[in-house]
This record gives structure tokens, sequence and C-alpha cells, in this order.
């Protein structure tokens, strides 16, 4: 796998990693956090499956069996969802004004698990 393929995995990481540990009095709380109900979750899901998607990526441009493929979705899928909840811990241990929450885990588990389907399905019809 080339290295450059990972980058915008690692890029949206360290975003992602920026956004999560924001203390609370700097959350945004705009109409879509006031008007839709359970918003934060969907930021969670539509996070979570991005940083999945973009560090699956990689093994769709390698030329890895299919076998090795699949590993990599599992592992990449699982190691995203411990990430969510390790970044719970951090919430509720150190960062200001933030909580556990553990629709927030289910909610990350939801994203990666929607990363990995979509994974593959790709794989499966070979579209990458």
């Amino acid at each position: 796998m080339k290295k450059l393929h990972f980058l915008p995995g690692f890029i949206f990481l360290g975003i992602s990693l920026f956004l999560l540990t924001l203390p609370g009095s700097s959350v945004p709380s705009g109409w879509f956090f006031n008007h839709i109900p359970q918003f934060d979750k969907i930021v969670h899901i539509g996070m979570f499956s991005m940083l999945c998607i973009l560090f699956h990526y990689p093994a769709f441009q390698a030329p890895l069996s299919n076998n090795q493929k699949l590993g990599w979705y599992w592992l990449i899928s699982t190691l995203g969802t411990a990430y969510g909840v390790a970044m719970e811990f951090v919430q509720r241990d150190l960062v200001a004004n933030r909580s556990f929450e553990g629709a927030d885990i289910l909610a990350d588990m939801v994203g990666c698990l929607g990363a990995l389907a979509i994974a593959l399905t790709l794989n499966k019809t070979k579209q990458f």
C-alpha cells in the first residue's frame, strides 16, 4: 500500500481528534443542534464512517489478495470503533465540559460498520 494513500485518512484523523477534544463551551450550538433531534449522533455516524472509508481506501488501491483486503477492512472498522470508545473516555476524564455518552459510542460503531458494509460491497462488485 502506498503511503500517500494514507494521507487523507491521517488528515481526517487529526480533524476528528481536534473536534472530539474541543471543550464543551466551544462546541457549536447552532440551529441544527437545537432543532434536529440527536443531531450530534448524526455527526458521529458521519465522522466515523468517513474516517474508516478514508483508511479503507489504501487497500482498495493496493495489489492485495481478496482475503488481505477483507482483513484490512475489518481491522480498520474495529480500530475505528476502539478509537470512538477511547475518545469518550478522553472526553469524560480530560476535556472540560464534555461527558461520556454510550449513545455516542453506538453512533461511532454504526459509522464504522456502515463504512465496512460499503467497503465489502465495493470489494465484492470490484468498483475500486
